[in-house]
């Protein structure tokens, strides 16, 4: 069964990201409790070697839910593959393979460190991008080697400053000085969210149908 998106999707996922840009800077900047923090609370009296083990376990289970979701969808995609070649585009099948990876690593890294890891996991991700935006530029580098104009030159100018813009942001994040602050930290992982929505939309936009089979 094929279901058209409707108009307004690329407007919402822009919405959202723009409520998400919100709340991460003021949460930052005015540095409040969360509203639920006392729903959430354990119960009063609990030994602290019993609460440090309870949260790392959430953490490791949220980590592993998160792989496991990420391996449905590239196995979805594949399945799609396999029913109608080219419904998938070869590039996103790489990102969908990409995510398993990373969020393999951060399963582990979780399990060794529960808390304080998102840092290594944005770096994961800042890596990971980086060598796919220079892998994407090579194959078109290449397929136009092998025959002139087999890729356009305004997409070769596209995945040019796409590895660049990659390059640069692991290059912030693979420089401390750079990230002195939480803030700071915080301000690059909008960055990179806000990139990974456009990308989003653009799908969007250039597929007006989904397969919900």
């Amino acid at each position: 069964m094929r279901v058209g998106y409707p108009e307004s999707v690329p407007g919402r996922c822009l919405a959202a990201l723009a409520i998400v840009l919100g709340a991460c800077t003021a949460a930052v900047v005015c540095r409040q409790p969360h509203p639920r923090t006392a729903e959430a609370a354990p119960p009063a009296g609990a030994e602290p070697d019993t609460l440090t083990r309870r949260h790392a376990e959430l953490h490791v289970r949220y980590a592993e839910a998160r792989l496991t979701a990420a391996i449905v969808d590239l196995e979805k995609a594949l399945d799609l593959v396999r029913v109608k070649p080219g419904q998938v585009a070869e590039s996103e099948l790489r990102g969908l393979r990409g995510r398993v990876e990373v969020l393999r690593e951060h399963v582990e890294a979780t399990r060794r460190q529960p808390h304080g890891n998102s840092f290594d996991f944005a770096l994961a991700v800042a890596r990971k991008a980086a060598d796919q935006a220079e892998r994407d530029l090579a194959r078109a580098r290449s397929a136009n080697s092998l025959r002139p104009d087999a890729v356009s030159g305004g997409t070769i100018k596209q995945l040019e400053a796409r590895s660049d813009v990659a390059r640069t942001r692991l290059a912030i994040w693979e420089d401390p000085a750079f990230l002195q602050s939480p803030l700071h930290v915080m301000q690059m992982q909008i960055d990179q969210l806000s990139d990974q929505v456009h990308d989003l939309v653009q799908r969007l936009d250039r597929a007006p149908a989904i397969d919900l089979r």
